[in-house]
C-alpha cells in the first residue's frame, strides 16, 4: 500500500487536531461485487480506539482490517518512555 503523505499526519477525523498515531486500513469487496475497496485513515490514539471493522458484509479471501502505528509515533513513544525512566 502507498505511504501516507507527511502532510496528513494530523488525525483524519473532522474537528480533531491531535497528531495521528496510527493508520487504519480496511480492504473489502464493493457492494456491487465489481472489485475491492481500500480505505485508509490516519488517526489519533483516541479515535483509533473507536475503530472497528465496518464492512463485514464485504468480507472475502483478501479482506483486511488492520491498525498499524505510524513510525514517528513509535519513535516518539520510545523516546518519551526513555525520558520518564
Amino acid at each position: 500500500m502507498a505511504e501516507t503523505p507527511a502532510s496528513s499526519r494530523e488525525c483524519h477525523r473532522r474537528g480533531c487536531d491531535e497528531p495521528a498515531a496510527f493508520v487504519v486500513r480496511e480492504r473489502y469487496q464493493e457492494e456491487t461485487g465489481k472489485g475491492a475497496v481500500e480505505a485508509e485513515a490516519v488517526l489519533c490514539r483516541a479515535h483509533t480506539a473507536e475503530e472497528h471493522p465496518t464492512n463485514l458484509d464485504g468480507v472475502y479471501a483478501e479482506y483486511v482490517f488492520r491498525v498499524d502505528p505510524l513510525p514517528e509515533a513509535v519513535s516518539d513513544d520510545a523516546s518519551s518512555n526513555r525520558s520518564n525512566e
